[in-house]
């Protein structure tokens, strides 16, 4: 346990420093004073919408969540579903991957949700928006490939990439990892065990890829995040004329490097990558690395809002909360 816990600690601090390094990277070589007065011309007024765009994608995602929950049974209050997932962006903004845990741990406490429960839900949700993730980087690719306008393949031979098995061997190694889970399901599902328990809740979630209100939102989370980007292009004239496929690249490539389980909101890999793409729409270095700035900068101030919300909302107003 104490051998483990070392382990973490030294992970945790390597990502840290990769973060730092990463971050002193993208400010090699740019001019400061550039970069400061780009950064202070820049209009603000965006923000608004943006802001606006982020309350409506934690509404939408608290409501999917919502419909998740009550597929197994279980009807959780708005602020509280919501005090969950604010906390749990806060926490995963500072330890990785961690906010996951204290989605589980607040709905525990406050309305007693099991764990099986509250994990194959948070499961099944990263599930559906890492198969919306997939479906969004082949469609680029493929947009990538039609229109010569590459970013995601600028790192491997596009003429060669859409050819050969590549594509039918990652079918294949899918095909293969249902079948390997499918004859593991089958072969145990008869005893009581927790993993059991959690494999029939996924399959009884899975009904929900049907359910309009949970895809409805799911699709909305995706074109405000969409939305959310082209708005940020017009703090700047140089970025004002970016069109909607440079916004759909741009997208991609932050929400790739936010996936990195780096601390701060993936900090320095999200700065590195967006601004690396600006540069190759024919951005100058500063406008570039001042837009990637702007963008990470403000979904960390709205992420520590929503937790203080959350956090407030739990030890002031929920009394559940404060007497369990």
């Amino acid at each position: 346990m104490f051998k483990s816990k070392i382990f973490v600690i030294i992970q945790y601090l390597l990502f840290i420093i990769a973060s730092a390094w990463l971050i002193k990277y993208c400010f090699n070589k740019i001019d400061i004073n550039s970069f400061y007065n780009i950064l202070i011309k820049g209009n603000y007024w965006m923000a608004f919408w943006v802001f606006l765009f982020s309350i409506l994608v934690y509404i939408s995602r608290i409501l999917r969540w919502q419909i998740i929950l009550n597929k197994v049974d279980e009807k959780i209050g708005f602020m509280n579903n919501f005090s969950a997932v604010a906390l749990g962006y806060m926490v995963s903004f500072i330890f990785p991957r961690g906010g996951e845990l204290v989605k589980c741990a607040v709905l525990k406490k406050t309305n007693g949700l099991s764990l099986h429960k509250s994990i194959s839900s948070i499961f099944f949700e990263r599930l559906v928006d890492i198969f919306c993730l997939f479906i969004l980087i082949v469609s680029l690719i493929f947009g990538e490939s039609i229109s010569k306008k590459y970013l995601m393949l600028s790192w491997i031979n596009p003429e060669k990439f859409l050819q050969g098995n590549n594509i039918w061997i990652l079918i294949a190694f899918g095909i293969i990892g249902i079948l390997v889970l499918a004859y593991f399901y089958n072969k145990f599902k008869h005893k009581n065990n927790w993993l059991i328990t959690f494999l029939n809740n996924i399959k009884l979630l899975l009904v929900l890829l049907s359910n309009l209100r949970f895809l409805a939102h799911t699709i909305f989370i995706w074109v405000s995040y969409f939305l959310m980007t082209y708005l940020w292009f017009f703090v700047f004239k140089q970025t004002a004329n970016l069109s909607f496929f440079q916004t759909f690249q741009i997208m991609m490539v932050g929400t790739i490097a936010r996936s990195l389980p780096l601390p701060g909101g993936a900090v320095g890999a999200y700065h590195l990558a967006v601004a690396f793409a600006l540069t190759t729409m024919n951005i100058d270095k500063e406008t570039a690395l001042g837009l990637a700035f702007i963008i990470h900068g403000f979904q960390t101030i709205f992420t520590i809002f929503a937790g203080i919300i959350a956090i407030i909302w739990l030890f002031v107003f929920d009394k559940s909360y404060r007497i369990k």
